[in-house]
């Protein structure tokens, strides 16, 4: 499910994980997102753990994805 489509509750807990591992991991949060990804039991975690390597992504300035870390 794309972001637009997600509640806004959704979203807002996706940004605080996203700010979270960013105030514990510092430059490591996004690869310890992508790795979550990875790691992630259900399609819908994937999708989940994306969106929060998206959000780190946006808050860093980095332009990368689950999808592109796998096929790259």
């Amino acid at each position: 499910m794309s972001s637009q489509n997600r509640p806004a509750g959704l979203r807002l807990e996706v940004d605080l994980e996203a700010s979270a591992l960013i105030a514990i991991w510092g430059s490591r949060a996004h690869s310890i997102a992508l790795q979550r990804a990875e790691e992630a039991s259900s399609e819908q975690l994937v999708s989940d753990w994306d969106s929060v390597a998206l959000a780190i992504a946006r808050k860093s300035g980095r332009r990368t994805s689950l999808l592109s870390h796998l096929f790259h």
